[in-house]
C-alpha cells in the first residue's frame, strides 16, 4: 500500500474518531525553535501530546501513526512550503487547526498568509508567549491573528486597490445600506459582506464611516 493511499486513508479514519486530549505537532527545521516552541506550549492545560517535525514530509508520515488536532507550521520548510504543506492537509483533514509561525515580513507573504486557509497567524517578531494565546483562541473555535500580523496586514493592505467587489460594497455603503442589505442586494452571506468593510476601512486607513467616505471620494472610488 502506497504512502498516499495510506496517509489518505487514516486522515478519513481521523474524521470519524472522537479525541479526548489536544495532540499538537511542530513542524519547525530549526531546532532550538522547535524546542522553545514545544516547552512552551506544555504550560498550556489544554494540550497532551506535543510532537515535531523538521520537514512537511516528515510531517506527513507522523499523520500516519498520530492524530493531531493542531499543527504549528512554519512558513520555510526545507522540502515544501507551508502554504503547500496546508494545502495537502486540508485536502484531507479539514477539521485540523493551523497556525502559522513566521518571521516573514514581506507584502506577498503577508497576503498569501491572510488568504490561506490558517486559523491563526503569528510572527516570529511577536513575544513568545503570544503562541499559547493563539492556541488557546484557535481551539476554543475562533481565528487568531497577532498585533504584530495585524500590523503588518494594515500597513500592505493601504497599499493595495480596492477589488471590484470591495468597490461595489463601498458603494452601497455610502448610500447609506445596513450590512445586512447589502448581503441581500449583492447575494452573499452577511459574514462576507463584513469581511469587505472591515478590508476596505484598513486600506483606506479610515476610522469611522464618515472618514471612510472622505477618503473615497478622494481617491475617487466614490
Amino acid at each position: 500500500m502506497g504512502k498516499i493511499y495510506k496517509f489518505e486513508v487514516r486522515l478519513h479514519l481521523y474524521t470519524t474518531m472522537t479525541h479526548t486530549t489536544v495532540n499538537v505537532l511542530v513542524i519547525e527545521d530549526h531546532a532550538v525553535v522547535q524546542l522553545g516552541i514545544s516547552t512552551l506550549l506544555s504550560t498550556c492545560n489544554t494540550i497532551g501530546l506535543i510532537d515535531r517535525a523538521s520537514s512537511g514530509t516528515e510531517a506527513i508520515s507522523k499523520f500516519l501513526d498520530t492524530h493531531f488536532d493542531v499543527v504549528l507550521i512554519d512558513i520555510e520548510l526545507p522540502d515544501m512550503s507551508g502554504f503547500e504543506l496546508l494545502a495537502r492537509l486540508r485536502k484531507h483533514l479539514p477539521t485540523v487547526k493551523v497556525l502559522f509561525y513566521s518571521m516573514h515580513d514581506e507584502f506577498w507573504i503577508v497576503r498569501q498568509m491572510f488568504r490561506s486557509e490558517a486559523d491563526g497567524i503569528v510572527m516570529k517578531s511577536d513575544r513568545l508567549d503570544e503562541l499559547r494565546t493563539a492556541m488557546e483562541t484557535i481551539l476554543s473555535g475562533e481565528k487568531y491573528f497577532s498585533k504584530e500580523y495585524e500590523q503588518f496586514l494594515k500597513e500592505y493592505e493601504q497599499q493595495e486597490e480596492l477589488s471590484p467587489q470591495e468597490i461595489n460594497v463601498l458603494r452601497l455603503i455610502s448610500e447609506g445600506l445596513t450590512s445586512q442589505q447589502i448581503a441581500t442586494r449583492l447575494y452573499v452571506s452577511l459574514n462576507t459582506i463584513e469581511f469587505h468593510r472591515r478590508r476596505i476601512m484598513r486600506k483606506l486607513a479610515a476610522t469611522n464611516m464618515a472618514d471612510l467616505i472622505k477618503k473615497a471620494i478622494e481617491k475617487g472610488y466614490l
